[in-house]
């Protein structure tokens, strides 16, 4: 049974590097508004190989959580780790769905919250499958 802690493991890594990825983007666009004009980086394509990248971490976040969802729920049978993640992932998808994604601030403080609630949730699940005695 050791192999359902791997998601949780890599659940919780992904949302670290998705919170650090927010707060990084969201210094950079504060410290250096000259970013946003610099014509050169707007021809590479840089910006839309972050918007990539935000949309890949989005995809991991929600394939990790509905997965270590089934599998805490069917293992260790409680609700908290689900709800967490669930709704950490849902505030994620708001950030980066919606127009608050261009809002700067307020899309990275929303995606952060986000990557927090679904970093706690995988914690929280792999403690619960390291209790549980069924493991």
């Amino acid at each position: 049974m050791r192999i359902f802690r791997w998601p949780d493991r890599l659940g919780m890594i992904i949302a670290v590097g998705c919170g650090l990825h927010c707060a990084a983007m969201t210094v950079a666009f504060l410290a250096w508004p000259a970013l946003w004009l610099n014509r050169s980086l707007w021809e590479s394509g840089i910006w839309k190989q972050l918007i990539v990248l935000e949309w890949s971490l989005l995809a991991m976040a929600w394939l990790l959580i509905l997965t270590t969802a089934v599998n805490g729920w069917f293992t260790h049978h409680r609700w908290p780790p689900t709800v967490i993640g669930l709704a950490g992932a849902g505030l994620m998808t708001v950030a980066i769905a919606s127009p608050l994604h261009t809002l700067g601030y307020w899309g990275s403080t929303l995606a952060l919250i986000g990557g927090v609630m679904v970093a706690a949730a995988h914690w929280l699940n792999l403690h619960l499958l390291r209790r549980c005695r069924c493991n």
